[in-house]
Parts: C-alpha cells; sequence; structure tokens
C-alpha cells in the first residue's frame, strides 16, 4: 500500500516537471513579447509607426512624446514644454517628411482650451504650437497624400481639414446629429472615412466632391469604432458591443460580418497587415486577433500580461510587426506580435498543415490557445497532491 501511494506520489511529480516544461514551451513558442516603459511614463496610448520602423507613443495620463527603437530596444522621452500648460499629447499622425502633428486634451482640473494642435520634429527636438480657429476640441488626427490634416471633433460633430502650411481651416458638418464621429481613416480616392457609434452607422466623405454618405449597419447597436480600408476599398471595422468584425462594400451598400471567437472581448483597434489580413485588439479578452478573409478563419494570440487592457495598433510593414498600447495604468508596458512568429496559413494548404502541426490550435475556428496558465495550476496541485501523500505517508511509518 505504501509503494502504491509512493507510486502515485512521483507519478504527480512527473506530472508536474511535464506541466512545468509544457508551459515553459508555451511561453517560448507565443508570437507577442512585451517591454517595459521606462519609469518617466504613465500607460501608453496612441501609438504610431515612422518609416524608419520606430515605434512612437503617448501616455495614458502625461506630457510626454515617446519613442522606442527596436533595433536599440531603447526609449527616448519627449516632453512638452511648461508654456503650454497643463495638457498633454493626445491622439497623433507621422507625416511622409517624419513629422508627428498631434491633439491635445487637458487637465481635468484645468480649463486650457484644447482647439489647438501641435508638431513636434524629431530630427530637431523641437516643438510648435498652432492655435487654429475653430470652436472644438479635435480628438482623432491624420495627414493624407497630400499632406492636408484631418481631424474629428466628437464634441461639435465636425470633420475638419487643415492646411499645415498657411493654417486654413475648412470644418464641414456631419449630416446625422450628435453621431460622436471616431475611427477616422484614410481611404481610396481621396475619401475620409469615419464611424458614428451613437447612431449606429458608419460614414464617408468625398474630399475631391465634398459630400458626405452613411451607411447603417444592419446589427443594431453595433457600436462601431476603429476603421481600415483595404487595398480593394472594402471598409472593415470593429463592432464593440455585437462582438463583431464587419466591413462595407461601398459600391454595393452591403455589408457582412463575422463573429469574435472569444466571447464579450471587446475588439478594439484595427489594422491591415500586406496579405490582407485584419488585425485587432480585445480589450476584455485580452488578446490580438486576427481575421483571414479569403479563409474565413480567426486566430486569436493571448498577450501575456493579464488584464493589460490593449488599447490602439499600429502596423511596421517592413519588418512585419504589430505594435499595440497597454492601457492598464498599473502596466507600463508596450506589447508587440511578431506575423513571422505567428504562423499564419495563407491558403487551404497552409492551413492543412498548420492544423497538423500546432497542438496550440483548434482545427474547428482556429483560436491560438496559451496553456501556460493551465498548466501552472496543475502543476501547483500535483504538487500539493503529491506534499499530502509524501506527508502521509512518513506519518505512517513513524507511527
Amino acid at each position: 500500500m505504501k509503494m502504491a501511494r509512493i507510486s502515485i506520489a512521483f507519478f504527480f511529480v512527473q506530472l508536474l516537471l511535464c506541466s512545468f516544461v509544457s508551459a515553459q514551451e508555451s511561453d517560448a513558442s507565443s508570437p507577442i513579447s512585451e517591454y517595459k516603459l521606462p519609469d518617466s511614463l504613465s500607460a501608453s496610448f496612441a501609438i504610431e509607426v515612422d518609416g524608419k520602423g520606430r515605434v512612437w507613443f503617448t501616455e495614458k495620463v502625461g506630457r510626454n512624446i515617446a519613442m522606442f527603437d527596436p533595433d536599440s530596444e531603447r526609449f527616448e522621452v519627449f516632453p512638452l514644454p511648461e508654456s503650454w500648460g497643463r495638457v498633454g499629447p493626445s491622439q497623433f499622425t507621422v507625416t511622409d517628411e517624419g513629422n508627428i502633428w498631434f491633439t491635445i486634451r487637458r487637465w481635468a482640473d484645468d480649463v486650457t482650451e484644447t482647439n489647438v494642435l501641435g508638431r513636434f520634429s524629431p530630427s530637431t527636438g523641437e516643438f510648435v504650437r498652432y492655435e487654429i480657429s475653430l470652436d472644438a476640441s479635435p480628438q482623432e488626427i491624420v495627414a493624407d497624400d497630400e499632406g492636408m490634416l484631418w481631424l474629428l471633433a466628437a464634441d461639435t460633430n465636425q470633420l475638419f481639414r487643415v492646411d499645415p502650411v498657411n493654417g486654413k481651416v475648412l470644418s464641414y458638418e456631419i449630416p446625422t446629429p450628435d453621431s460622436n464621429p471616431q475611427g477616422l481613416s484614410l481611404g481610396l480616392n481621396g475619401d475620409i472615412w469615419f464611424s458614428e457609434p451613437n447612431t449606429n452607422q458608419i460614414g464617408r466623405f468625398s474630399s475631391r466632391e465634398g459630400f458626405f454618405e452613411e451607411y447603417e449597419i444592419p446589427t443594431a447597436f453595433a457600436n462601431p469604432g476603429d476603421i481600415a480600408v483595404d487595398a480593394q476599398g472594402k471598409v472593415w471595422f470593429v463592432q464593440r458591443s455585437s462582438n463583431r468584425l464587419g466591413v462595407l462594400y461601398p459600391e454595393l451598400g452591403r455589408f457582412d460580418e463575422a463573429l469574435v471567437p472569444t466571447l464579450d472581448a471587446l475588439p478594439h483597434a484595427i489594422e491591415l497587415d500586406s496579405h490582407g489580413r485584419v488585425w485587432f485588439l480585445e480589450y476584455r479578452g485580452n488578446k490580438v486577433g486576427v481575421f483571414n478573409p479569403t479563409l474565413a478563419r480567426f486566430e486569436e494570440f493571448t498577450i501575456p500580461r493579464y488584464n493589460s487592457f490593449p488599447g490602439e495598433l499600429a502596423y511596421d510593414p517592413k519588418r512585419g510587426l504589430l505594435w499595440f498600447t497597454e492601457s492598464n495604468a498599473e502596466i507600463t508596458q508596450l506589447g508587440v506580435l511578431s506575423i513571422d512568429l505567428a504562423n499564419l496559413p495563407t491558403d487551404s494548404t497552409d492551413l492543412e498543415i498548420a492544423t497538423a502541426a500546432s497542438a496550440t490550435r483548434i482545427a474547428t475556428d482556429g483560436v491560438a490557445v496559451n496553456y501556460s496558465t493551465l498548466s501552472i495550476a496543475l502543476s501547483l496541485a500535483a504538487i500539493i497532491f503529491a506534499v499530502g501523500v509524501w506527508v502521509t505517508v512518513r506519518s505512517r511509518e513513524a507511527g
């Protein structure tokens, strides 16, 4: 009987060792890495990648624009001048020349006006402040191919075009009142796209012809968010409340939708890679997700840090990297996913090979599962059981 108990104990000890090995292998095979931010920075907020592959980001609460160089793995921090007052950089865009244009947000206890644009020149380290002639607080900003700046102001339900050379501002009233516009994105042929979560619509503004068009989303209360437009002109967007990815075919006025595998994931932020795959973040699911339109297949990759609250996403096409912010105020990290390490299938043949080769993929829905948490839990249970058996055997031997 004693030998039987000892054998059981040894079995669970072996299970413990195997479980730890499994956990280590799972972590080592993850395509996601994370980088700790300098102590001077708070949690990251908005993020972009410049033409040199450098990663720029702003803070959730703070006065800094920061840069991470993946080659040297070094951070640089650039604080706003004190003369700007109690404000900090918010959303931003990187131009082809490498300049960073950004909107600002003020502290909650401050009355500083936010109808201000900022420009930062990485080559000189110089900040320039521009007060723009509009009665609004713009949030999102993008630069088009002609160097014009486009801004959205949810508080006034307006789209703005700013000429950075002469400071001229044109404003355009969005047709549906109180639409809460967001998800500003550039499309084909000079089109400007945005979502209207309050009215469950996707909006388009033709910068060449000067008119708006709005498309009602079939799923009620979808709560559309960020937008990305592919090379064929299809408009991809996240549906935060209905837990879906949506796509609009503008020439047909038709929508398609795909349900995200993880329940209540809160899809948030969206980017397209060089193969036309649709990447997104799962704010509640703590994952990076991807949808392959050709295979109609999802993959999901768990972020190593629990409850990281992934916020914004940026794609580096040269390196095949997806950078993302982690907005949990207690976690000051940047995350990055290597598309090469994700080992994604590009066609049905690759799909069969990947499904057969990978023990961490579920063939029915393509969800990548990280077993490290489960392995650790089993390991702890095994060691507790083994120690209990050993103590019992020793006690009876002593008796």
